[in-house]
């Protein structure tokens, strides 16, 4: 069965074109009385035919809005095999994180686990299993996944180089080999969207649809907010990631082009270059105007989700995985609208696309006694059967290839066929965006917050994260 604790989480995903607004629909966690999910396997998959086992696998999570794709599932699987399978998920996702790691150090980890899709992400040192043999055994299978999706979670060698020369890097990390794989994909998508409440834009007198620019979203805020007296925007100011990983790499990248973007993430353009500091100038301008909903630098990813379903205001920033939190939240399908940010005027790559990457990845123990039906689960989770039993009651884009569409629901359908699968510079070059989830990027968060307080200028951040990179930069080269 499946049980779960604690409010809502997020996750999940695809990847749309610059212009492409999408009506959404879907399934979302049921409630009981104290607050908790609960599903446990259906009578049906009690049938006296159905396979016998006494096995029960634990499987741990942060995503109680995809508790019903785990619960789809697992009823499956366990009307195939007799396994029961319990899921438990914890939020907000740093208490989940840490009960993990706090877990893995004291050796007792649950059989299956879920961790954020990266090469040797929530393999605690070789706790997990290493899945390039049954890969390898099984073509079929293999070749199901999404290619971005597996090989975002696959050590290459540019990762076994870095890991090389960390100092952070433990001795298992540093004999990685490329091509080893300690997690498999569950869900592709993409940060870069931004949702919308049609109720609190029709009432400030405008049209709900996507802006073409930033600077008409900005005067939809703006308007929304003398109008209705609603705040424009929430976001988690509070999780560092939010603001830089979700909306700032990307937009600068459209901004500026390939050749600066790479230059500012590599530290050799300076954030108080007029090209990049518009990513303060923008929280400041904002914060001045009361476009930002109060105490947002309070709020983490799940309570800022909330207040925008509780219409508190009238724009939140997420990602594709965000409507299935929403919808989980209670929010009416029909009241939201979404987009992918927006560029600035004038931008150099005004129309760039991204394609899906991994989101989430479902690791396994590799120390549990039922370490066979626990590879035997996560192999079916990752089926195409698998898949879309999850997908279509998580509302979560699946990380492998769905040969027949009509098997998703129609909003996953539409969303599923709209992802980009061609090659282009961002996807190709993954690794120059995540450049903002490095140290001296804490200071960048840290400034943007004290801008938000009004108690920093914009001037006076951009100067502090400067030097800061400019250490980080010279550490890095010793």
């Amino acid at each position: 069965m499946i049980k779960s604790i604690q409010p809502i989480r997020k996750w999940g995903a695809m990847v749309l074109s610059a212009a492409m607004v999408f009506s959404l629909a879907a399934c979302g966690g049921n409630s009981s009385d104290n607050g908790s999910t609960t599903a446990s396997s259906s009578p049906k998959s009690e049938a006296t035919t159905a396979p016998k086992s006494d096995v029960k696998l634990t499987m741990w999570h942060w995503k109680i809005a995809f508790d019903p794709g785990f619960k789809a599932v697992a009823d499956a699987f366990k009307k195939k095999t007799g396994i029961t399978v319990e899921t438990t998920a914890t939020t907000p996702d740093e208490a989940y994180f840490q009960k993990l790691t706090a877990s893995a150090a004291a050796g007792n980890l649950p059989d299956i686990w879920a961790y954020h899709a990266s090469p040797l992400g929530g393999a605690y040192d070789g706790k997990a299993v290493e899945w390039s043999a049954e890969l390898g055994k099984d073509a079929a299978w293999k070749s199901g996944f999404l290619p971005a999706a597996l090989t975002g979670v696959t050590v290459s060698q540019a990762n076994v180089e870095a890991y090389a020369k960390s100092e952070k890097s433990s001795n298992w990390i540093k004999a990685a080999k490329a091509g080893q794989t300690y997690g498999l994909p569950l869900d592709v998508g993409a940060f870069y969207m931004v949702y919308g409440n049609k109720k609190l834009v029709k009432s400030a007198g405008l049209d709900a649809k996507a802006p073409k620019t930033m600077e008409e979203w900005l005067t939809m805020m703006n308007t929304v907010k003398q109008k209705t007296g609603t705040p424009g925007l929430v976001f988690s100011a509070k999780a560092a990631g939010v603001y830089s990983s979700w909306f700032v790499n990307f937009v600068d990248y459209m901004k500026n082009g390939p050749e600066s973007f790479t230059k500012f993430m590599k530290r050799d353009e300076l954030l108080s270059d007029p090209k990049h500091i518009w990513s303060l100038k923008i929280i400041d301008d904002m914060a001045k105007k009361g476009l930002i909903l109060p105490g947002s630098v309070t709020l983490d990813i799940d309570a800022a989700d909330q207040a925008f379903a509780q219409g508190k205001a009238a724009f939140s920033i997420g990602g594709t995985f965000t409507y299935a939190t929403l919808k989980a939240l209670g929010m009416n399908p029909d009241d939201i609208f979404s987009f992918r940010v927006p560029a600035y005027e004038g931008s150099v790559v005004a129309n760039a696309t991204v394609t899906p990457f991994p989101l989430v990845q479902i690791v396994a123990n590799n120390d549990s006694p039922h370490k066979k039906e626990a590879i035997e689960f996560v192999k079916f989770l990752t089926s195409e059967e698998g898949q879309v039993l999850y997908a279509n009651n998580a509302f979560d884009l699946p990380a492998v290839k769905i040969k027949d569409t009509s098997k998703l629901n129609d909003s996953l359908k539409a969303m599923a066929e709209s992802l980009s699968s061609e090659s282009n510079w961002w996807s190709e070059n993954p690794t120059i965006g995540q450049e903002v989830y490095k140290d001296d990027w804490k200071v960048f968060h840290n400034n943007m917050v004290k801008v938000m307080l009004g108690e920093m200028t914009v001037e006076d951040a951009a100067k502090d994260y400067d030097k800061a990179a400019e250490a980080f930069k010279a550490k890095e080269a010793k």
